[in-house]
């Protein structure tokens, strides 16, 4: 038997964490939830983290300084960033510094399900 995924959800808005969350564990998958980006960077660099979502407005590091951490030191983790930044310097700027997936909120759960398990090679 295949091992349960871990994702790491860094998301600081509550009601949008617990419907990743819950949606996410409807699908199969354990959830590490953060709400903050220096506890997101410490479960994804400490903990057996799969894959992350991550909020870029997020209190005390901001999601792309997360995403450069995680870069520099996981550089294979899967990482999507879910935010409601959605000019295309911002879009630019995460993927050029190594994000897999671009998200803009409102967002639908369906599609985020879909773009985690592309890139965990699961569809």
């Amino acid at each position: 038997m295949e091992k349960q995924k871990l994702i790491l959800i860094a998301e600081d808005d509550p009601s949008v964490n617990r419907l990743i969350t819950f949606k996410l564990g409807k699908e199969g998958f354990k959830v590490r939830s953060t709400s903050d980006g220096k506890e997101a960077l410490k479960a994804a660099l400490e903990e057996d983290i799969d894959a992350a979502i991550i909020d870029v407005m997020m209190p005390f590091l901001d999601g792309i300084q997360v995403l450069k951490r995680i870069r520099a030191e996981k550089p294979q983790l899967p990482v999507i960033i879910l935010t409601v930044k959605s000019r295309g310097e911002d879009i630019h700027k995460a993927l050029e510094l190594g994000a897999d997936q671009y998200m803009t909120k409102p967002f639908q759960t369906a599609e985020l399900v879909k773009s985690l398990k592309s890139l965990l090679g699961e569809l």
